[in-house]
């Protein structure tokens, strides 16, 4: 991703976006930025159904929408969230949990159910 294509991002989104794109975690794709329903996840592997988010809310950024959370967890959806303070304190442990989740989580956890599915995304 260039440049400008990162501006906008926290510098915790920005690094954890570095270590998720180009499947360097658990070989999984993700894109960023994806609509999804009504909403937008930060970063979604379609594979397994995982969204994960950066809590910028410390540095001014939108907080934690319950409703939200809620619809993705209706469609079939989990979501990580961290906060960007924990991603540049630690960006290893952060990296670990997803793959976690990534291992835990069947192939095309959604295949057969209906659901809104992602239209476009800025991807690797």
């Amino acid at each position: 991703m260039s440049d400008a294509q990162e501006q906008g991002m926290s510098e915790g989104a920005r690094r954890l976006w570095r270590a998720l794109r180009s499947k360097k975690v658990g070989g999984a794709k993700f894109r960023r930025d994806v609509p999804v329903g009504p909403y937008r996840a930060g970063f979604l592997c379609e594979d397994v159904r995982l969204v994960v988010e950066v809590d910028d809310a410390e540095a001014g950024g939108a907080p934690r929408d319950p409703a939200r959370d809620q619809w993705f967890f209706a469609n079939g959806y989990r979501v990580l969230l961290f906060r960007a303070a924990d991603i540049l304190a630690n960006l290893d442990g952060v990296v670990s949990i997803v793959e976690t989740e990534l291992r835990a989580a069947p192939r095309n956890a959604g295949a057969g159910r209906a659901r809104p599915a992602p239209s476009s995304g800025k991807g690797t």
